[in-house]
């Protein structure tokens, strides 16, 4: 049975390396070349890129076939075109779940949302992506008011220049996003309004509403399209592995821990973001040298070579911290780090790291590192706080 896989989401990624790691084939099919390139390569997963309407989606699926749309959910008209083409193959959505959290407003579609915003003077983050930006053209005052956040693609950036936004209020980064960093937007662009899209938890949803509380922000969010049926990403595996008789990966034990000896050794950080400066702190708190290389300074660190990475950039280095915005610049760091032997730690891509960088807890003569085997990053920070608070006398 052939398998067909329309991704463009994280759990469309998710779904891939877990098919690729039971030695499945699969047809990946992805909107555009960013979303190619923010996909690593994977056996056995063949990617095309290009949108596709719904004359050329009944001829790629044809008859037959096994058909997951991980598209995104306010991808409608992809969604709807998909099912209709697979009237002779079989059709699995999966789904993003949704959020319920109290006091946001919500509207139904953008335009609600531009009016909303023209009845409310307001500053605001526009964290909806490039895809309905003219909508927002229709708010008074637009270029003055609001700050559109997009993919870090040529294409997304075109976009909002055609569109009159100055360079000024457009910010191009790949999420999802901390908490830690939604704030800090928030407060540095002074928004009173962060306008969202419910993209549930993979798509950093719990994360802006919690920023926008902190900043004393408001909350927009434009509703789902559609409410639709279909499987989490739990399901669609469990589904596919018993439906293609995928063999099930020898289990991986957990990295022993160490710790190495750094004062005036030399490590290496890409990018100058939120992610990056806690990592920087960490390591200079540890006796390192830091290297940090990034084309824009936006955490505010000192002494960083503003301008692109570089293979070079890895000379003399004993360790690497890739937590750029670009996937494809973290992808290349890791690749070139794994080339010379370099320990790398890659913030976006777990999997790509040859060591993990730990929660630090520090007290009474005390160090522990602390990292989860299961991907849990709250259990992390709230077991590394109980932690923190023992080994400086705060619990008995």
């Amino acid at each position: 049975m052939r398998l067909l896989i329309f991704s463009g989401t994280s759990e469309g990624h998710a779904l891939c390396r877990f098919l690729s790691a039971r030695g499945a084939h699969a047809d990946v099919y992805v909107a555009t070349e960013y979303g190619k390139a923010v996909m690593e390569p994977l056996p056995g997963m063949t990617v095309h890129t290009g949108r596709l309407s719904a004359e050329q989606l009944s001829g790629e699926i044809g008859s037959g076939a096994l058909v997951v749309d991980a598209t995104h959910p306010y991808a409608r008209e992809v969604s709807e075109n998909l099912r209709a083409a697979c009237r002779d193959s079989a059709y699995l959505r999966l789904l993003r779940p949704c959020i319920e959290e109290a006091g946001v407003t919500r509207v139904p579609d953008a335009g609600a949302a531009a009016e909303w915003l023209n009845r409310n003077a307001s500053r605001a983050l526009l964290a909806t992506g490039s895809k309905e930006l003219h909508v927002f053209t229709s708010v008074s005052g637009y270029r003055k008011r609001l700050f559109p956040r997009v993919l870090p693609s040529a294409e997304a950036i075109a976009a909002c220049t055609a569109l009159g936004f100055p360079a000024s209020h457009i910010i191009a980064m790949q999420g999802p996003f901390s908490k830690e960093l939604n704030t800090a937007l928030l407060k540095q662009i002074q928004a009173d309004v962060l306008v969202t899209k419910d993209t549930g938890m993979a798509g950093g949803f719990a994360e802006k509403v919690a920023a926008a509380r902190e900043a004393s922000a408001a909350v927009l969010v434009i509703s789902r399209p559609v409410e639709e049926s279909g499987q989490t990403l739990d399901e669609v595996q469990r589904l596919l592995a018993e439906r293609l008789g995928l063999w099930e990966p020898p289990e991986i034990p957990p990295r022993f821990p160490l710790f190495l000896p750094l004062a005036g050794c030399c490590v290496l950080v890409v990018g100058a973001g939120a992610v990056a400066a806690r990592r920087v702190r960490v390591l200079r708190r540890f006796g390192a040298r830091v290297r940090v290389v990034a084309p824009e300074n936006r955490a505010g660190l000192e002494n960083v070579i503003l301008r692109g990475f570089l293979p070079s950039d890895l000379d003399g280095a004993v360790l690497a911290v890739a937590a750029a915005d670009d996937r494809a610049v973290n992808r290349q760091a890791a690749a070139l780090c794994a080339a010379r032997g370099i320990p790398v730690s890659v913030a976006d891509r777990a999997e790509e790291s040859t060591f993990y960088f730990p929660a630090i807890c520090e007290g009474d003569g005390l160090v522990a590192g602390l990292i989860s085997t299961d991907g849990n990053h709250r259990k992390v920070r709230e077991t590394a706080a109980q932690i923190r608070n023992l080994l400086t006398g705060g619990a008995k």
